[in-house]
């Protein structure tokens, strides 16, 4: 606040006077304020008044992240893109994201946002008017399913969405044989608008019925250990079957050292299960992978080589992060370049789907045994799950199944890899 100059006397001769202000002007906050100036001079007093406002002229900033080096910004018709960030902040108001507009005028994109006082920023891009993403197919229940000869076979479906388009029709083709015995696919198709295709494939086992033999039954559980795995060991024990446990990072040193002692097979998952971080490059896999080896050599005093990919090795959600170089491609080889045997499954309990009774996970594995040997799929983080393996054995021991571990010399489970 400042009311200008004050002096006393006349036009030859004017003393400067100073002044007392009192004020309680707070320019961190709007609003108005009362300042009142106070002269004194030979006795005189003279005092004067103003109203001083605090408000906001500022606009806000407008920030561009580019997903992509060449800065090359591909729009669909409505204005929407994949290939930039856009975030907006202001002095008062902090973060005005959620306040931004964008048009899109032939080939600009107009991008405006104002704060609460009205304070307009405007930043114009040049964009490509075109549609470059294909649509996201989501299957409907299990990626991979298996029937027994005979049994009918119900597709579920899938559901698709484009960036661009929103929902968009899935079409799908098979070439099931339910009375003969095989690996089957079922393969869904969605196209937008644009052109733009996208593929994706349900695996559909056919198995034949059991016969007489050595009939084999690898019982494999994921993502421990957990609370509920000393409970399974204690039902593995009471039967003296022997599993494979895929571990992660988590949970006890003093499990993991329990199942090694008792002569489980301590197989590698992963040591993160952060898919983002995992399948975002192949230095990033094997650095978790190391990570949980490590973990486990220094518990057991065993390197173990036998390996399970996060997902499986038809996993397609690495897609998302792998910045297209088709990974699972790249990763089946270099692990047995680098000496592990990985293995996937060929009966899902499906107990990391829709399944969440103890009585359909029992369905699920019982109904999927092959004639020659099953590696099942099961979680010992579900509880409802780890519930079902008492009823799993009794079944295999009453229908002339033996149960193993896996090692290196097992028969694998490899999956058709899609990425």
């Amino acid at each position: 606040p400042n009311p200008g100059k004050v002096c006393y006397g006349n036009l030859l001769e004017c003393s400067k006077v100073k002044k007392v202000i009192k004020n309680d002007v707070d320019t961190t906050k709007l609003g108005k304020y009362n300042v009142l100036y106070t002269f004194k001079y030979n006795g005189r007093i003279k005092t004067k008044r103003q109203t001083i406002i605090v408000k906001d002229i500022e606009a806000p900033k407008i920030n561009i992240e580019y997903k992509n080096d060449n800065k090359k910004i591909n729009v669909c018709t409505n204005g929407t893109t994949e290939d930039i960030v856009v975030t907006a902040t202001d002095n008062y108001n902090e973060d005005v994201t959620d306040k931004i507009n964008q048009e899109l005028v032939e080939n600009k994109l107009i991008i405006k946002v104002s704060d609460s006082f009205k304070n307009e920023a405007t930043k114009t891009l040049d964009v490509i008017v075109k549609d470059i993403t294909g649509p996201v197919i989501k299957i409907n229940g299990l990626a991979e399913k298996n029937l027994l000869v005979g049994q009918s076979y119900t597709d579920e479906g899938a559901t698709a969405t484009d960036f661009c388009d929103g929902t968009v029709e899935v079409k799908s083709e098979n070439n099931i044989d339910t009375k003969k015995s095989g690996t089957y696919y079922v393969t869904y198709t969605a196209t937008d608008t644009s052109g733009n295709t996208s593929n994706l494939k349900r695996t559909v086992h056919v198995n034949d019925l059991p016969k007489n033999g050595d009939k084999i039954i690898y019982l494999t559980f994921d993502d421990g250990p957990s609370a509920y795995t000393s409970r399974l060991l204690d039902v593995l024990k009471k039967y003296n079957v022997k599993a494979t446990f895929f571990v992660t990072g988590s949970g006890s040193d003093e499990i993991i050292k329990r199942a090694y002692d008792e002569g489980h097979t301590i197989g590698l998952h992963t040591n993160t299960h952060d898919y983002s971080y995992v399948y975002s490059s192949v230095d990033n896999y094997f650095k978790d992978l190391y990570t949980v080896r490590d973990r486990v050599k220094r518990i057991t005093g065993f390197d173990s080589t036998i390996i399970r990919f996060p997902g499986g090795s038809s996993n397609t959600v690495s897609c998302s992060y792998d910045g297209g170089i088709k990974i699972m491609s790249i990763l089946t080889k270099e692990v047995e370049k680098r000496g592990f045997h990985y293995f996937d499954w060929n009966a899902s309990s499906g107990d990391a789907g829709s399944t969440t009774s103890t009585d359909q996970v029992y369905l699920n594995i019982v109904n999927r045994l092959y004639s020659d040997y099953t590696i099942t799929l099961q979680h010992d983080t579900k509880e409802f799950s780890i519930n079902a393996v008492e009823k799993i054995i009794n079944y295999g021991l009453n229908n002339g199944y033996k149960f193993k571990p896996l090692d290196e010399s097992s028969p694998g489970a490899h999956h058709g890899v899609n990425n």
